[in-house]
């Protein structure tokens, strides 16, 4: 085209040419010149904003992150828990600024929860109260990690974040603040602070009692986590009262250490009132364990004065073997009803395999302990009269020193 106006003596159109800015100009002029007299124009409107969401490409397709979001609500009521939990944490990366960002951290954290990846679960709940902390969300996902955690057993985290939740505990539901209230204690515990592990113990059983939560029965998961707390501080006092050397006053110093394992016993009963296997599991246990240990720390009774010939010796050994047994069947009865819950419910943690190791070693000793009765040269009833004896003879001791004439009073 250029090559036929030159042909014809005229210049071609060219942007930024000397005729190109005369013909803007004249375009100008007219359009000017062709508007009404008088008229004002209308000033140029700008376009509305669009809040176009987001598009997410993948290998399969394109969608938008509510759309993704909405998958995800989909396979999470289908039941499918891991795979929903992906999606909820995609959406929570990819748009992590958006609206639903604090909401899909919390779905992404409790769809981890549900399929059993708890380290997961945890990590999603804090990461939300963290970056998101004026979420509506953000306490409850707070809550909620401290819960996981000591399912995890990870008390020094568990009792950071409870702290953390404490500090608006005005805020917390009723149940939400026994959690943390044993949270707490266990994390002082775990440090051998038993003072303050009692405060918070005692803080989130006058809230269970003012709020009557304790009803006969089932009880709401959230108290198993007190309730062990408390069953760990009376085991911890009970194991503290040993026997040898002897005590003076021995019948007083057993009863407490009796005492104290009963009272911790039902306390960890009360745990396993929340019906979870793994809380369950382990107060289970424990209690097995108090049974067993004072077993061993009784038999660890030297034989007195008194019982100054062989025959004598065995007679004592004999006696205490056969009064004492009682609490190794009491261990193994405990474990044993552990190990079928466990069964039963499939529960597979770290406490069950330790339930089976301490099963296997109190059968042993139960073993142990029947052939060395049946190796001995009496009688039952003979023994059984030897243990009124002794008891006999404790109960005049006793009474000797609370006489307030006793020169060793």
């Amino acid at each position: 085209m250029d090559e036929t106006l030159s042909a014809r003596g005229e210049t071609p159109f060219r942007p930024g040419s000397t005729r190109a800015r005369w013909v803007l100009w004249m375009g100008l002029v007219l359009s000017s010149c062709a508007a009404t007299p008088g008229t004002p124009r209308a000033p140029s409107a700008t376009p509305p904003a669009i809040d176009v969401p987001r598009t997410v490409i993948t290998p399969e397709r394109a969608t938008s992150v509510p759309e993704l979001y909405a998958h995800a609500v989909d396979l999470a009521k289908a039941g499918e828990h891991a795979r929903a939990a992906v999606e909820f944490d995609r959406v929570a990366e990819l748009d992590p600024d958006g609206d639903l960002a604090d909401d899909a951290w919390f779905r992404a954290g409790e769809e981890h929860d549900l399929a059993g990846a708890l380290e997961l679960a945890a990590g999603r709940y804090e990461q939300l109260a963290r970056r998101y902390p004026g979420s509506p969300l953000a306490r409850k996902a707070l809550v909620r990690a401290v819960r996981v955690l000591t399912h995890l057993e990870r008390w020094e985290r568990a009792g950071e974040l409870a702290q953390r939740a404490l500090a608006s505990e005005a805020s917390l539901e009723t149940y939400d603040r026994v959690l943390v209230y044993g949270a707490s204690a266990l994390h002082r515990l775990a440090l051998n602070d038993e003072q303050a592990a009692a405060t918070f113990i005692e803080r989130g059983r006058s809230v269970i009692e003012s709020a009557q939560l304790d009803a006969a029965g089932r009880v709401p998961r959230e108290l198993a986590t007190l309730y062990y707390a408390l069953g760990e501080l009376r085991r911890r006092r009970a194991d503290r009262i040993v026997f040898v050397p002897m005590p003076a006053n021995f019948p007083v110093v057993l009863e407490q250490r009796c005492q104290l394992l009963l009272d911790a016993q039902s306390a960890y009963s009360d745990t396993m009132r929340a019906y979870d296997a793994h809380w369950s599991a382990m107060a289970g246990y424990r209690v097995g364990e108090l049974y067993q240990r004072l077993h061993e720390d009784v038999m660890q009774i030297t034989a007195p004065a008194s019982a100054d010939t062989e025959d004598k010796r065995k007679l004592f050994e004999g006696a205490m073997r056969l009064r004492y047994s009682i609490l190794l069947e009491k261990a193994s009865a405990m474990l044993e009803h552990t190990l079928a819950m466990s069964t039963r419910t499939g529960e597979r943690s770290s406490w069950v395999e330790r339930a089976v190791q301490a099963k296997s070693r109190i059968d042993a000793a139960m073993a142990r302990e029947k052939a060395a009765l049946d190796a001995l040269p009496y009688s039952r009833a003979t023994l059984e009269a030897a243990l009124e004896d002794l008891k006999r003879r404790a109960e005049a001791k006793q009474k000797a020193l609370a006489d307030p004439k006793n020169p060793r009073k």
